[in-house]
């Protein structure tokens, strides 16, 4: 099984950007591949053990699934590593230097799909990310 990684560096400080990747507030905000799509319920426990689900689904009402799994690792401004209940790993690195914070997200891919497909969405996730919180923070 191949893995994904993607990244990102945002200017805005780490513990913004930890905010918002943490805050369902904001998670419904970004966690989407898609304009066409939503994040449209976010369920975390965000510790070790703590389990997690966040629900993506088609704004016409036509594909939805939860994106689920359990915390194995959380270091606040750090690290967050997890098992997905499809049993596939994922891992979120934050470090920062000055003002620019970088973001990298491992996943193990799955096998219903294209890697190139996989690695554009998780990208276009993140680049959504990046975005929101530029522009929530620097108001």
């Amino acid at each position: 099984m191949d893995t994904i990684t993607v990244e990102t560096s945002l200017q805005v400080p780490v513990h913004q950007v930890w905010e918002s990747w943490t805050n369902p507030k904001h998670i419904k905000q970004w966690n989407f591949a898609s304009n066409d799509w939503k994040c449209s319920k976010v369920s975390q426990q965000l510790e070790p053990e703590g389990e997690f689900s966040f629900t993506m689904e088609a704004k016409d009402g036509s594909e939805k699934f939860d994106f689920a799994g359990v915390y194995e690792i959380v270091i606040p401004k750090e690290e967050i590593s997890y098992l997905l209940n499809d049993d596939r790993q994922g891992n979120v690195l934050f470090s920062s230097e000055g003002k620019e914070t970088y973001v990298t997200v491992t996943i193990d891919e799955v096998e219903e799909n294209s890697l190139e497909l996989q690695e554009e969405g998780w990208q276009a996730i993140l680049e959504n990310f990046k975005k929101h919180t530029e522009a929530y923070f620097k108001k």
